[in-house]
């Protein structure tokens, strides 16, 4: 069937119809949506509360509460499965010309199966098979010297030595520097006057971001040894070297945030029922799942996956704007010295960490380009759980106390969520540092 014609547009409203994904994710939308081929033509979805009323050819001049615009080649990739449909509107290869993109982060999940109803029309996209990688043993090609039962030898003692140059070598020695803090040494003594001069909605909202973060460091920490398992397996001692202070720093956070718990919040309680569904999903289930894989399947793409959840998501997105809430309440309004403090040197560690994984997966796609389109669609995937999670956290206050804006969060979430898809795109070389 030929796209961008009457009988596609009848064909893409029928697909969405019998979408119960899409119908579920979509019972909230009420606004319609202009889909612009640029120098081509323009259609209209008229969409309601999970059900497509029409589709079809737009006047000229018309418009609409939301207008995603884009050349018809790259509405064809997106049709072709060849770019992942929230990829291209993070990348900014689809425009939003008109519409929020508050909005739009509420509604990520929706957007990506309306389009990839689209997608349905010509039936499902040919999968073009993965070349198998070549896993390289011993990291250097050195038989016996990782991944089996016994060593036949050990680099540093081989004369080949350790690269000091390389990536996760440079981290190494900066957090040999700039990691060794102890949350036992900040000074807190301030900070529980300035909690009880909290109200009780400030008090509640610090509490469930706190308990956010609390919980996020603990599932880091207990979900980083397969990664480091692999990569020793895979011979990659440099790497294995530098995870040796991740998985120290990761300790050391969930530490931290024990600490303010007892010393300035005071509260020893069940906290879960701060976690939202999203939240849930996200540090409950994907997290644990893409890690736990590595286990049983070190394949190029399983580590791909399970970096982009643990370091470009997780780390390098939500943990991102959880810092940016909590610089707009504390440190704007100069409370709570010794949080802030710990903050401000926790969120140095985690650039390490992000460092890293851009590293990781740099090198995965340089290996093998056409894993790109594995990174691509795990950030997909998981972007609408991210800007989810921020959703459903503002959605618990009304008004929100301190004066947070939703709107300001999610532009930010989405800031940091298409930085990290630029970074890897541009594919680093290994011995360059990207982050602090």
């Amino acid at each position: 069937m030929d796209r961008f014609t009457s009988g596609w547009a009848d064909a893409w409203a029928a697909q969405l119809n019998k979408d119960t994904q899409w119908a579920e994710s979509a019972k909230s939308w009420k606004w319609s949506v202009l889909i612009r081929i640029q120098d081509q033509s323009s259609w209209v979805l008229d969409l309601y509360k999970g059900a497509c009323r029409s589709i079809r050819q737009a006047e000229p001049g018309e418009s609409a509460d939301f207008i995603l615009s884009a050349d018809a080649a790259t509405w064809n990739r997106i049709l072709d499965g060849e770019q992942a449909p929230m990829v291209a509107i993070m990348q900014g290869a689809v425009k939003l010309e008109k519409g929020s993109i508050l909005t739009l982060g509420r509604f990520a999940k929706s957007a990506t199966l309306m389009l990839e109803a689209a997608m349905r029309v010509d039936g499902p996209p040919a999968e073009t098979p993965l070349p198998v990688a070549v896993q390289p043993v011993g990291g250097d090609g050195e038989a016996g010297s990782a991944g089996s039962e016994h060593h036949v030898s050990f680099r540093t003692t081989s004369g080949r030595g350790l690269d000091h140059d390389s990536l996760p070598m440079q981290l190494y020695q900066k957090a040999k520097k700039l990691g060794i803090w102890d949350p036992r040494n900040l000074d807190m003594s301030a900070d529980r006057g300035h909690w009880e001069a909290l109200t009780d909605p400030e008090r509640d909202v610090l509490t469930r971001l706190l308990a956010m973060f609390q919980a996020g460091e603990e599932a880091v920490t207990l979900d980083l040894l397969p990664l480091m398992r692999a990569l020793a397996m895979d011979g990659r001692l440099e790497e294995e070297i530098y995870l040796t202070t991740f998985l120290f720093e990761e300790a050391k956070h969930v530490e931290f945030f024990q600490r303010i718990f007892e010393e300035v919040v005071m509260l020893d309680a069940d906290l879960s029922h701060f976690h939202t569904p999203s939240y849930k999903q996200l540090f409950y289930e994907e997290l644990p799942l893409a890690m736990n894989r590595l286990d049983t399947d070190a394949s190029s793409e399983a580590l791909i996956a399970a970096s982009v959840t643990y370091n470009m998501v997780v780390e390098g997105t939500l943990a991102e704007t959880g810092y940016q809430a909590f610089y707009s309440v504390l440190e704007d309004r100069g409370i709570m010295p010794g949080v802030t403090e710990g903050i401000r040197l926790l969120q140095r560690d985690e650039s390490r960490h992000i460092a890293f994984g851009v590293h990781l997966i740099s090198r995965l796609i340089n290996e093998n380009p056409n894993l790109m389109g594995v990174f691509q669609n795990r950030m997909a995937d998981l972007m609408p759980l991210a800007m989810a999670s921020i959703t459903e956290l503002f959605a618990c206050y009304d008004p929100m106390p301190f004066g947070l804006k939703e709107e300001d969060f999610v532009q930010f979430a989405m800031d940091q969520f298409g930085k990290r898809m630029r970074r890897i795109e541009q594919v680093p070389t290994s011995g360059q540092l990207t982050s602090e």
